[in-house]
């Protein structure tokens, strides 16, 4: 006979019921390998609100999450610092506070990001708790260019019979106080279409109006692409996609 110390890491999952199994080598030529199954509830080390942090928006924007944390009884632990893996994108404030049903730790993360693209980063908070020294709030950043225009639809869908006439109009409008000018339409292909792009007005601003015409007879499906190049910095291109399926 002999003992099996087993480490179970229970990360992530306080107040739910964890599973594993783990796989058992011994030198019994019988039974070389066995299955152990480990099962229990976790107890929840902290109540934390929201466990994730997801900072979702545009360039420009002020993205900022507010996480509150606090222990699941009083006296539990304590947060004695709070520290980033990268730090590069966010930047972040822990404070805390007394409440009617105890003490609550506040962590405000905001995005710092100036440009377009998606970061990770996991923020993790040193505890006075000697089983538990440590808290990991996981951060995801998706950072969108700014959108200054309003595409609608963004999609043309040109499916009909062949022979009659199928035609979409697309509006492009300027969004807030934005404001831009179209330079150049182009197709990706332009075989089997063909578009009109013209300025028009609304609500005292300039617009555009993009009218995409099918042009194939015979039946079939086909795929395109309409860049509308711009003068402007933020949003030098705007791509309009086409589709086709023509029947008989």
């Amino acid at each position: 006979e002999g003992k099996i110390s087993v480490k179970v890491n229970t990360s992530g999952y306080g107040g739910r019921t964890l599973k594993k199994t783990i796989k058992v080598y011994t030198n019994d030529r019988q039974t070389p390998v066995s299955d152990v199954t480990v099962a229990g509830e976790v107890k929840r080390f902290a109540n934390i609100s929201p466990p994730r942090v997801l900072l979702n928006g545009e360039v420009g924007e002020d993205l900022k999450v507010v996480v509150r944390i606090s222990p699941v009884s009083e006296g539990l632990f304590d947060i004695s610092e709070a520290r980033a893996d990268k730090g590069e994108d966010i930047r972040f404030t822990l404070t805390d506070g007394k409440e009617t049903d105890g003490r609550v730790h506040t962590l405000v993360i905001e995005n710092t990001r100036k440009g377009a693209g998606r970061y990770q980063d996991i923020i993790r908070l040193s505890t006075t708790n000697k089983v538990q020294k440590e808290i990991v709030i996981p951060v995801w950043g998706n950072i969108r260019p700014r959108q200054i225009a309003s595409v609608t639809p963004r999609h043309v869908d040109l499916s009909g019979r062949g022979g009659t006439p199928i035609k979409r109009t697309v509006t492009i409008l300027p969004r807030g106080n934005d404001s831009f000018s179209i330079t150049e339409a182009k197709a990706q292909r332009g075989t089997d279409i063909k578009w009109d792009l013209k300025e028009t007005e609304a609500s005292g601003r300039k617009a555009y109006t993009l009218t995409v015409e099918n042009l194939k007879k015979e039946k079939g499906r086909y795929y395109d692409t309409i860049f509308l190049k711009t003068d402007c910095t933020d949003l030098p291109e705007i791509r309009i996609s086409v589709s086709g399926r023509i029947t008989e």
